[in-house]
């Protein structure tokens, strides 16, 4: 019969022997050092394991950020020559590069040091992209809002002869037909029959509509951009104050009202309360004729035109 105060192994011959309690210890520190080695070797592994695939992860990502890079690069070099066409200074290298931001890496991969660096460089080229999208987006800001101003300047230069007829006086120093002495002549006069159609050589508002003594009846138009027109000597105003008018508008009839020798349209281009020489704004060809009978241009141009 056994003992309950002794413990007993199994022999290959199929006896019980007594096993004593130096051995029993010396059994059991092995068995818990054979499991702790497996279990530290099962954590290296798996550490091991999750290291390699991180480390893959972070190297695809870098190259899609390369590839976004060569595109933000392209996409800044095209925004220097849409700012040069609508008259805007480029972006310097050093503008673009202000601003980008330092490493955020934890210290998680610390005792690893490439993949600290390779996670280090992953976020510095994110900072870097994240930088280059907003700087590139505040440009296309820059230059929309620049290419309508444009536009409005365009539309708005008094560029169009304002009615057709002969230049019969030029701007400068001239003889006065009816002062008989030599004075400043403001503006330059059309000869044209009374009744003639004046028209808008720029998009405007109507600032002034009325009699204004040596004037007559008179016709001044608001272009912005310091831009202001004048029509002297009407028959007849065909807008009122106030009102906006697009080139090509008819806005008087030519006349013999105030001082003047014989029908004709006095006209005065004023930049920023200086009168200019209005000559300086026709282009040739460009009569209310042209202007009106021209077809408006494609929207599907073929041009080479950067905009």
């Amino acid at each position: 019969m056994f003992s309950r105060k002794r413990f007993y192994y199994l022999t290959e011959d199929g006896r019980f022997l007594p096993l004593n309690f130096p051995t029993l210890l010396l059994a059991g520190a092995l068995l818990i050092s054979l499991i702790s080695v497996t279990a530290v070797s099962g954590f290296r592994n798996t550490a091991s394991s999750e290291l390699s695939s991180c480390s893959e992860t972070l190297a695809s990502l870098q190259k899609q950020i390369n590839g976004l890079e060569q595109e933000l690069e392209s996409l800044s070099a095209s925004d220097n020559h849409l700012r040069l066409a609508v008259n805007l200074p480029v972006v310097s290298e050093e503008e673009k590069s202000m601003g980008t931001g330092g490493s955020r890496t934890s210290n998680l991969f610390a005792n690893h040091e490439p993949l600290a660096h390779l996670l280090a460089m992953t976020e510095k080229k994110i900072d870097n992209l994240s930088l280059k999208i907003k700087q590139q987006k505040e440009s296309h800001k820059k230059i929309q809002a620049t290419w309508d101003e444009n536009q409005r300047l365009f539309a708005s230069l008094p560029v169009l002869k304002p009615i057709n007829g002969p230049v019969t006086s030029g701007f400068g120093v001239r003889f006065h037909p009816i002062y008989k002495r030599h004075v400043h002549h403001d503006g330059i006069d059309f000869s044209a029959p009374v009744g003639t159609k004046v028209y808008a050589p720029g998009d405007g508002t109507v600032r002034y509509t009325g009699y204004n003594f040596g004037y007559g009846n008179k016709v001044v138009i608001d272009h912005g951009f310091g831009y202001r027109t004048v029509y002297a000597h009407l028959s007849k105003s065909l807008v009122t104050t106030g009102q906006k008018v697009k080139r090509g508008d008819i806005i008087a009839l030519s006349g013999n009202t105030g001082v003047s020798t014989g029908p004709h349209l006095h006209y005065e281009i004023h930049k920023n309360y200086q009168k200019i020489n209005p000559s300086a704004y026709f282009f040739d060809n460009f009569t209310p004729e042209s202007f009106l009978t021209a077809k408006p241009a494609s929207t599907q141009s073929n041009s080479n035109s950067q905009i």
